[in-house]
C-alpha cells in the first residue's frame, strides 16, 4: 500500500486546535517530526490534501508527497523501521 508524507507549517497553528494529529489517527501512520507524518493509504495525494485543507488556516503550508525507498534520515529507530517495512523501492 502506498505511503504518503503529510507535512505542514505547525507554527501557524495553535497546538490546542491542531487537527492533523487527529486526522492521521484514522490511518496506519508514524510521526516523523512535530508536523510531519507518514500514512499508509490507497488514497491519492489530492484526496488527502482536500481532506486536510478545510481544517487549516489560509496561510498554512501543506504538502502531501508519495514516499519510496531509498530514504536517509536520522531520528527514532522505530520511524526508520516503519518506513523500511512499508516503502516500495524506487
Amino acid at each position: 500500500m502506498p505511503v504518503l508524507l503529510i507535512t505542514y507549517d505547525h507554527s501557524k497553528m495553535s497546538p490546542m486546535v491542531d487537527p492533523v494529529p487527529n486526522f492521521v489517527k484514522e490511518y496506519k501512520h508514524v510521526q516523523l517530526s512535530e508536523s510531519s507524518y507518514a500514512i499508509e493509504t490507497d488514497e491519492k495525494t489530492m484526496t488527502i490534501f482536500h481532506k486536510i485543507m478545510p481544517f487549516l488556516s489560509s496561510n498554512a503550508y501543506l504538502f502531501i508527497v508519495t514516499l519510496t525507498q531509498p530514504f536517509t534520515g536520522q531520528g527514532m529507530e522505530h520511524v526508520s523501521e516503519w518506513l523500511r517495512k512499508r516503502l516500495p523501492e524506487d
